[in-house]
């Protein structure tokens, strides 16, 4: 017996059925494959390696994690590491603050921490006269502070570069949205 019962079914039904499949069919054309060729034909890819992310001088406090972002960034926008030319330029801000939820109330220590980063990115033209896109992408990272002094300044390390692959995912996402419908 076929799950499909064709007996009750009339010719107000065979209409809606023809209608809801037609619907499904006209709107299908209407999405675009993120990382599919851009509108101009040029593969995604490329147009994302075409992006620049200069040196940033960083704070001292800031200035490990503005390194792991940069490297992740330039990684995730050209893997490949050809040399490309650059129709665009990456500008990145950063603001990033630790908040301590969890204390110990024998020793005062906190027993974890969370680091919390905004990454203000703009991206322009080459003579920067025209913004492209701009925006902040948000994360955080947990981790847990040990007595041992190194494990808990190991444990931040990793959670800033955790911190950094996240930041770095949102923003190739966003800049892939943009420049898929642009190009």
């Amino acid at each position: 017996m076929s799950s499909l019962n064709l007996k009750g079914l009339n010719f107000t039904g065979l209409a809606r059925l023809a209608l809801a499949a037609g619907l499904t069919l006209s709107v299908s054309a209407c999405f675009r494959p993120l990382y599919g060729p851009t509108a101009s034909g040029e593969s995604l890819q490329s147009v994302l390696a075409s992006i620049d992310v200069p040196e940033v001088k960083w704070p001292d406090q800031q200035a490990r994690i503005g390194h792991y972002l940069r490297s992740e960034l330039i990684y995730a926008l050209n893997g490949s590491g050809s040399a490309t030319p650059k129709k665009y330029v990456l500008n990145l801000s950063l603001a990033q603050t630790l908040n301590t939820p969890i204390v110990d109330a024998q020793s005062g220590r906190a027993q974890s921490a969370t680091l919390v980063g905004n990454l203000t990115y703009t991206l322009t033209t080459p003579d920067g006269a025209t913004v492209i896109t701009k925006g902040t992408a948000t994360s955080q990272a947990t981790y847990d502070r040990f007595e041992q002094r190194f494990a808990s300044v190991r444990a931040a390390r990793e959670a800033e570069i955790r911190l950094a692959k996240t930041l770095t995912e949102q923003v190739k996402t966003r800049l892939a949205a943009t420049l898929q419908a642009r190009s």
